[in-house]
């Protein structure tokens, strides 16, 4: 009698092992997959060119990425390119998944280190050079914005923006100055 109960113990254990181990890598999978759809992918920094304006990136400071729902990444030279895009004023149409923002502040040339770019805060100001002549950079949050406006006080007097303010105002006219760069008509 006790060797038959020792037997049926030890073979519950072992299945509690198994389903314990099989849902642990069930666990360990779906982690590891929403991280990698998560992930943002590196910028190639003079490799890589903008989908709207055709501009090779060759400074990472001022790199916008969006990920298609297919799952497709596309670099921006500059976050005005990408907000004009989405709002329909050029380039093939776009249903973007994810889009971050190079931090300004916490980039270098060679290397964006990106911000999702609901979570980033935007500064605008004409007098602030990027590639498309947009004046609008990203920053990590408002210590990051405020410590680069210390160093450059010549760019104090630009206005914040959220990623869904900048996004609503390019509705109505694009971020990428006209004279730049004309737009096409907006399509429906």
């Amino acid at each position: 009698m006790r060797g038959s109960l020792g037997t049926k113990m030890g073979s519950i254990n072992t299945r509690r092992r198994r389903i314990h181990r099989r849902d642990l890598l069930k666990g360990l999978g779906s982690l590891l997959l929403l991280a990698y759809a998560q992930a943002q992918k590196p910028l190639r920094v003079g490799v890589e060119a903008c989908p709207y304006c055709f501009m090779t990136i060759l400074d990472a400071r001022y790199a916008a990425q969006a990920v298609s729902l297919g799952g497709r990444v596309f670099f921006y030279d500059d976050p005005a390119c990408l907000l004009d895009q989405l709002n329909g004023w050029g380039g093939p149409e776009l249903k973007a998944r994810e889009i971050y923002l190079a931090d300004f502040k916490g980039s270098t040339r060679r290397e964006a280190r990106w911000v999702p770019a609901t979570k980033a805060l935007l500064y605008h100001h004409t007098r602030i050079r990027t590639p498309m002549g947009s004046g609008l950079l990203a920053f990590r949050g408002r210590e990051d914005l405020e410590a680069y406006l210390r160093e450059q006080p010549q760019h104090r007097g630009g206005r914040p923006l959220t990623w869904a303010e900048a996004l609503k105002e390019g509705e109505k006219r694009t971020w990428v100055p006209q004279d730049f760069m004309p737009p096409p008509p907006k399509t429906p």
